[in-house]
């Protein structure tokens, strides 16, 4: 079987460090290579149709590999060279994980068995179109089941007519209240999970497929849940077992060992893990608790996992415990390590941090254009600019640097140019101050919370139609 012959595509900043890194590069994962330098200084700038314009496609070549950077549809330069086209990472140095992903045989899918239910607290304080509209943000983030939380003691006499205009909506709905009155009216609205179950209470199950919600009745210990079962059982009512984990300092370990032995003791139980006690009262970003809780979650056979996002810190609990799940399934399902699989959950650092030194020196001495670049090198930030190799770690001084040899150069930086190089150096600053890597004209990666920034042609061609539309405009 003859190899796969790739060849790079690349700009005349970027070739260098691409060279570099090749020949390790097909070494190991056994592929020959070429090397397209196309005349632009920054492969960002480009595109596909000014690409299928301008390339040379040599004979051996197999497949075309794009900077992950370069805008535009691959069919049109497929079209054009006769060869598949792909685009690879935006950040060269992420070409290892790239090939890496593409010969390994799993991938995320769309495969789980972990159902998430999203808490809406105090919903008796809520009028139901704002209900509604939560819900709806919910679902969309990755919500299976919506659940209300009613606070004891407090009133809610619309919980009927709420809980139904949701189930008519066609949502799943969860209800949490020990009341007995709004436990009766979730049960007759139509709700598919209400708790706690209460054997005081049972008779507000009978003949109905209202799914109980089996609790201990104090916490730490399983007492009461035996009998609860029976008797559920014996009517024939639908149920699932809940555990609450605690908040660290407050028995967490103890709760921990609880799931894992309720997972013995009732074998053919629909399990359920309830998060909310443990992610409010842990000020801490929620992703990675919720990557070890919920992976925990995946290799115990849990079903159900209630999350909240009533707290700052876990505001997007929801969509990160949706991607969680597909990650843990896969990894559970293939025995792989969650590493080799994706690192949409690495938000404040970067995976791997890119030592860019030797690629800034020698841009130092080759470039020649005058436009500042920015760098970041460990902590320091580096501009290149008006013929000068700047270093700092304040970007204030940095910036007046700049200016002094802006003037030396006989050159004036416009307020445009001056907003854009302080917001890029703000991300730099950033950068080298977390640990993450720098792409000038990129947005900085947040995990599967980064946000797409416009390209500077982009927002060249937004300001353009922005003026044609004021002067096409009676009243400008």
């Amino acid at each position: 079987m003859s190899l796969d012959h790739y060849l790079f595509v690349t700009g005349r900043l970027a070739e260098p460090s691409l060279r570099r890194m090749l020949p390790d590069l097909a070494e190991c994962f056994d592929f020959q290579y070429s090397v397209a330098v196309m005349p632009i200084t920054v492969a960002a700038l480009m595109s596909t149709p000014w690409v299928a314009d301008r390339l040379q496609v040599p004979e051996p070549v197999t497949r075309i590999l794009l900077p992950g950077h370069c805008r535009g549809d691959c069919e049109v330069l497929q079209a054009r060279v006769g060869r598949p086209v792909e685009r690879g990472p935006t950040d060269l140095h992420d070409l290892p994980r790239y090939f890496r992903q593409k010969n390994w045989p799993a991938t995320v899918g769309d495969e789980f068995h972990l159902r998430l239910a999203a808490v809406i607290k105090d919903a008796s304080e809520s009028p139901r179109p704002q209900i509604h509209q939560q819900a709806e943000s919910l679902l969309r983030d990755g919500a299976d089941v919506i659940a209300l939380s009613h606070e004891d003691g407090q009133p809610w006499p619309a919980a009927r007519k709420i809980i139904q205009s949701l189930v008519e909506t066609g949502y799943r709905v969860w209800v949490r209240s020990t009341s007995a009155q709004v436990q009766k009216a979730a049960i007759a609205a139509g709700a598919e999970f209400v708790e706690p179950f209460r054997l005081e209470a049972a008779d507000l199950w009978r003949q109905r497929k209202t799914t109980a919600v089996v609790t201990p009745q104090l916490p730490g210990t399983w007492d009461g849940v035996d009998d609860k079962i029976a008797w559920l059982e014996k009517h024939k009512v639908p149920w699932i077992l809940q555990l609450c984990l605690a908040p660290i300092g407050m028995g967490f370990a103890t709760s921990l060992f609880q799931l894992y032995e309720a997972t013995a003791k009732w074998e053919n139980a629909v399990m359920s893990m309830d998060l909310c006690s443990l992610l409010i009262h842990s000020r801490a970003d929620s992703a990675p608790m919720l990557l070890l809780l919920l992976g925990l979650a995946e290799e115990l056979g849990v079903r159900y996992v209630l999350t909240t996002q009533s707290v700052n810190t876990a505001r997007s609990s929801v969509r990160e415990c949706n991607w969680i799940r597909l990650l843990t399934a896969t990894a559970n399902r293939y025995g792989v390590s969650i590493r080799n699989l994706d690192s949409q959950l690495a938000m404040l650092r970067d995976p791997q941090a890119a030592d860019d030194r030797e690629l800034i020196d020698d841009l130092a001495i080759r470039l020649s254009d005058p436009s500042p670049r920015i760098f970041v090198s460990g902590q320091e930030l580096r501009v290149l600019g008006f013929g000068r190799d700047i270093r700092g770690t304040d970007a204030y001084d940095v910036f007046e640097q700049l200016l002094e040899a802006a003037a030396t150069s006989k050159r004036s930086l416009t307020a445009r140019t001056a907003f854009y190089l302080g917001y890029e150096m703000a991300k730099a600053g950033i950068a080298g101050q977390l640990g993450k890597n720098y792409a000038q004209d990129e947005a900085l990666h947040w995990g599967m919370h980064t946000v797409p920034e416009p390209s500077p042609a982009e927002r060249r061609q937004r300001r353009l139609a922005r003026k044609k539309a004021l002067e096409h405009c009676p009243d400008a």
